[in-house]
């Protein structure tokens, strides 16, 4: 199951967004990422960009989108939040695949 909660700054709340079923396609997705990340080595600007594009894809509700990740998850918690939902997704194995490849936390 997949779960993302994102602040609504026209109804000031935050929102819980969930997918119960995460198909296979979902993990190969995670892991054409990783491995474009390991032959490019893109930006750290394209690669959470990108990142914020798949996970935004992950979900079916129409609210959860590219804007409504950047608007609704605060900075310094974005790259956390990305994480662990490729954690979710992969199992343990992300952190070794992505870890490497994610971009740097903005830890206060």
């Amino acid at each position: 199951m997949l779960k993302i909660e994102l602040y609504n700054p026209e109804t000031e709340r935050t929102e819980i967004f969930t997918e119960g079923f995460v198909p296979a396609r979902t993990l190969r997705k995670v892991l054409e990422f990783a491995d474009k990340q390991e032959r490019e080595k893109p930006s750290e600007l394209e690669t959470l960009d990108e990142m914020v594009s798949m996970i935004a894809s992950f979900f079916r509700d129409d609210r959860v989108t590219f804007d409504a990740i950047y608007d609704g998850i605060p900075a310094d918690k974005l790259s956390d939040e990305m994480e662990r939902i490729m954690t979710d997704i992969m199992g343990g194995e992300a952190k070794k695949k992505l870890g490497k490849n994610r971009p740097p936390s903005k830890k206060a």
